[in-house]
C-alpha cells in the first residue's frame, strides 16, 4: 500500500481543503499519515504577492463550491490545543476522522477548538471514550507526539503547509507556497505512487 505524508495545521484554510482531498485518496487505499505543523521560529517562507489575500478569498469560495466544504471565519486562532489532540487520536488509531471532526468544528461550525472540552466531546463523537482521551490528553504523551511533528517538520525544511511527502521517496514532495498550486486528487495521486 502507498503511503503519504500529509502536514496540516488547523488554522490554514488551504490545508482544510487538502485535508478533504486526501480523505478522497485514503478511500481508495492509500494510507495516510497526518503531521501537525506550526510555523517553526525563524522560518522564512515566500512572501505571498500583492493582493494574495484578495484572490485567496475568491479562490477559497470556488473550491468550496467545487468540493462542497463549509468554510467560515473561525471564532479564534489558536490551535495548538487541537493539534496536540490529534496526536491522541492518533494513539488511539483514529487520526484520519478526528482531523476531519475537527476541521468541520473549526471552519463550519465556529466551535473554539482550543477548548479541551470541546475536544473531548470531538473524540466522542467519532466514538472514542472521553475519559480515556481526557486523561490520554492531560498526559505528557500528545504534547510530546506533536513536538516530534514540529522537529520531524524542521529537520525535512518544511516552512509552509499544506504539503505532501511520498511516504517512499522522501524527495517526491509537494510544497503548497500559493493557493494556486493547490493539487487535484489526481496530482496527489501520482506523488503517493
Amino acid at each position: 500500500m502507498s503511503k503519504l505524508h500529509f502536514h496540516f495545521d488547523y488554522a490554514c484554510p488551504w490545508c482544510y481543503v487538502g485535508a478533504h482531498t486526501v480523505r478522497e485518496l485514503a478511500k481508495e487505499g492509500v494510507e495516510i499519515l497526518y503531521h501537525v505543523w506550526k510555523m517553526p521560529p525563524g522560518a522564512n517562507p515566500p512572501a505571498k504577492p500583492e493582493g494574495y489575500r484578495e484572490a485567496a478569498g475568491i479562490r477559497l469560495k470556488q473550491l468550496r463550491e467545487e468540493q462542497g466544504i463549509r468554510v467560515s471565519s473561525p471564532v479564534q486562532g489558536e490551535t495548538v490545543p487541537a493539534l496536540v489532540a490529534t496526536k491522541v487520536a492518533e494513539q488511539f488509531g483514529r487520526a484520519a476522522d478526528y482531523v476531519e471532526i475537527v476541521y468541520r468544528a473549526h471552519w463550519a461550525e465556529k466551535q473554539d477548538i482550543a477548548d479541551r472540552d470541546v475536544l473531548v466531546a470531538l473524540a466522542e463523537s467519532i466514538g472514542l471514550n472521553g475519559a480515556e482521551f481526557r486523561q490520554a490528553l492531560e498526559s505528557d504523551a500528545g504534547r510530546a507526539a506533536y513536538e516530534r511533528d514540529l522537529q520531524q517538520a524542521i529537520d525535512e525544511n518544511l516552512d509552509t503547509i499544506p504539503d505532501y511527502i511520498n511516504g517512499a521517496d522522501p524527495s517526491k514532495r509537494l510544497l503548497i507556497h500559493h493557493f494556486d498550486d493547490m493539487p487535484t486528487l489526481e496530482q496527489l495521486r501520482e506523488l503517493a505512487r
